[in-house]
C-alpha cells in the first residue's frame, strides 16, 4: 500500500508533463503551419464603416 500513492503521483506528473509537451508542440505546429490569411478576404479594418464627413 505504501507504493501506490507514489506511483499515482508519478503517473499524474508524467501525464501533466506529456500534456504540456503536446500543447507546446501543437502550438509550434499551428504557428508554423497554421491557416494563412485568405488573400481574397478583405481585412477587418476595411469592413468598419467610416464616419461620413459633416455636411456643410
Amino acid at each position: 500500500m505504501d507504493n501506490t500513492p507514489k506511483t499515482a503521483i508519478r503517473g499524474m506528473m508524467l501525464y501533466v508533463l506529456a500534456l504540456l509537451v503536446l500543447g507546446i508542440l501543437a502550438g509550434a505546429a499551428y504557428t508554423l503551419y497554421g491557416h494563412p490569411a485568405d488573400p481574397s478576404e478583405r481585412p477587418a479594418a476595411e469592413t468598419i464603416p467610416q464616419k461620413a464627413p459633416a455636411p456643410q
